[in-house]
């Protein structure tokens, strides 16, 4: 029996078909996952992994000495119940990264794990949101975009011959030859490391350091200082006031390119862990904030426009009453796995509290991105939820408003907020766009009908 699973309406629906090749509706698309477990846990597995969108779980049975299946996993997870796990663990490594669920916690096992190639260890009981979220980050950062690098030196070859070294290890850099260009680039877009000199006219690479960490919106950006400076004092001062690392020129290409992708993916890395929500991997409360406040900043710049949508899972707090808190973080996950997967790349996306996000529509006019959060909400509203046999759906609720009216971060809050609640108020399940209106509603008004 081949058993695979296939996704509509953001849920794994599971198929069961006696052939080794499915037919043609059921050939999936999105991500597949291998599970190496004991049949008994394939169940719990699922159940556990139903939150990911669009992901294909693959059963996988192996034997010691067996070959593995010749398709391409995005990842596996093996569990300490199938024969001699390690072995396998070594098998699957070679071909895409391994997560082991085990209840051993022993340090031997440990090393033996890390000597087997696992990526990621959970035991048991198995927590479903560190496993998902693992799942998740891993899938991210093999489909995320390029590290984007900016370099600032005033000698235009040698800046040149860092770049193209930088392009050729698949890096996007933006090259500057002063302080002020340096700026005008961090306000447009964050990289993900600044290659820059110490010695420059005007403004040197240390003064440069230190205006970059006076703004809380820059601490994470690893520095990484390429320079001539012999002075050991100079540069204890260039790592004391931000530098992370500091090579002395002339600097060995392969050296540099290792250095700055170890450097740039760690700090993309521990910045994802610290803005993102626990619970669903998405922007927390204030990180998303400071991205509309950058949003509306550019729009000011650029004359452009955005949308703000803020949305609220209906009656939320009878979900939890009736089936529990667990089920109801299944819910919140669900809400926002649909959302990743059904809005553009660009589009921002945060946790703003509780069962309410806020999603920013980049280049978008309220109308238009009612259209698209509209098809959201009728998504969302086609899933069907599992808590112990009881079947049951829910929907959320959206207000919308416009950077075009609402020039500031607390008038396009509030504005949406306001539309929020109309929408709640006109019998929730619908997507409201705000008029001009003279001012919010209270926040105790908002609560007694979500």
């Amino acid at each position: 029996m081949r058993s695979s699973q296939i996704v509509r309406s953001g849920l794994l629906r599971h198929t069961t078909s006696p052939d080794a090749t499915p037919i043609a509706e059921s050939v999936p698309d999105g991500p597949v996952i291998a599970l190496y477990a004991a049949t008994a846990e394939l169940d719990t597995l699922r159940h556990a992994l139903s939150p990911l969108p669009h992901a294909v779980l693959e059963p996988c049975a192996w034997q010691p000495g067996a070959s593995l299946p010749e398709r391409r996993f995005e990842a596996a997870i093996v569990t300490d119940s199938v024969d001699r796990p390690l072995e396998l663990c070594a098998a699957v490594s070679l071909h895409c990264p391994v997560l082991l669920v085990t209840q051993n916690p022993d340090f031997e096992f440990r090393l033996a794990a890390t000597r087997a190639g696992v990526d990621a260890v959970l035991f048991r009981p198995l927590d479903a949101n560190e496993l998902v979220d693992w799942l998740e980050r891993n899938m991210d950062r093999r489909n995320s975009q390029r590290l984007s690098i900016l370099v600032l030196d005033d000698d235009c070859v040698l800046a040149d011959l860092y770049a193209v070294a930088l392009q050729e290890a698949g890096m996007e850099v933006q090259v500057v030859d002063t302080a002020t260009a340096a700026f005008e680039r961090l306000n447009a877009a964050l990289p993900d490391l600044i290659l820059m000199d110490v010695q420059m006219p005007g403004v040197d690479g240390i003064e440069t350091a230190r205006m970059i960490r006076q703004s809380r919106r820059y601490l994470s950006v690893p520095i990484v200082f390429v320079s001539g400076e012999r002075d050991a004092v100079r540069q204890m001062e260039a790592r004391r006031f931000g530098g992370d690392e500091f090579l002395s020129k002339p600097v060995d290409l392969d050296h540099l390119v290792a250095l700055v992708r170890l450097r740039a993916e760690r700090a993309k890395l521990m910045r994802s862990i610290m803005e993102r929500d626990s619970l669903t991997g998405l922007l927390n409360h204030s990180r998303f904030k400071e991205r509309l406040a950058h949003e509306l900043e550019r729009c000011r710049r650029t004359g452009g426009e955005i949308s703000l949508a803020m949305i609220d899972i209906d009656l939320f707090k009878q979900i939890n009453d009736t089936h529990g808190h667990l089920i109801g973080d299944r819910v919140i996950r669900a809400l926002s796995s649909s959302l990743a997967a059904g809005l553009r790349k660009i589009d921002i996306i945060g946790r703003y509290g509780g069962e309410e996000f806020g999603v920013i529509l980049l280049d978008t006019a309220p109308q238009s991105a009612h259209a698209v959060i509209d098809k959201q909400r009728q998504r969302f509203a086609e899933i069907e939820f599992d808590a112990a046999g009881c079947r049951f759906g829910t929907s959320f609720s959206a207000g919308l408003a416009g950077s075009r009216h609402c020039p500031s971060v607390d008038d396009i809050i509030l504005a949406a907020d306001s539309a929020l609640y109309a929408a709640k108020q006109g019998g929730r399940n619908r997507t409201i766009v705000s008029p001009d209106t003279d001012g919010p509603l209270g926040a105790q008004d908002r609560d007694h009908i979500r």
